[in-house]
């Protein structure tokens, strides 16, 4: 097949899925960085398996750390524990972000509109496995 010969006519514009569902999301790749104050955070990009024109999107989540305060921290520990629980991680033990990549779990989506890029999807809550 040549570039020439490609079928583009059901090619459809990515778009972000309805706010306040239920979706399973796939990690593509997770970020693990500092930030410009030099406090250390993840960033995992999604994407939705089961919704192929869905936009990808990120969610920042801080990494705990002695700097904080005492509800920083907490509020640090908390999201990282659902995020990790919502990908089948066990938040007692370390781990390597890389192990995270090509994870699946589960979130509630919000939507929220970007002025650069359009209508852009968020994590409002990660759902941990029952």
């Amino acid at each position: 097949m040549s570039l020439l010969d490609m079928n583009l006519s059901d090619a459809k514009e990515p778009k972000a899925v309805p706010a306040d569902e239920e979706y399973k999301l796939r990690i593509l790749t997770i970020r693990s960085d500092n930030d410009k104050n030099g406090n250390p955070y993840l960033l995992p990009m999604f994407e939705i398996p089961s919704e192929p024109a869905s936009k990808g999107f990120t969610k920042f989540l801080r990494v705990p750390h002695q700097d904080m305060d005492a509800k920083q921290l907490n509020s640090a520990k908390w999201q990282m524990k659902l995020f990790l629980e919502a990908f089948g991680m066990d938040p007692g033990r370390p781990f390597d972000p890389e192990e995270l990549n090509g994870k699946e779990g589960w979130a509630i989506l919000g939507v929220s509109d970007d002025e650069e890029y359009g209508e852009q999807n968020y994590v409002k809550k990660f759902i941990a496995p029952k």
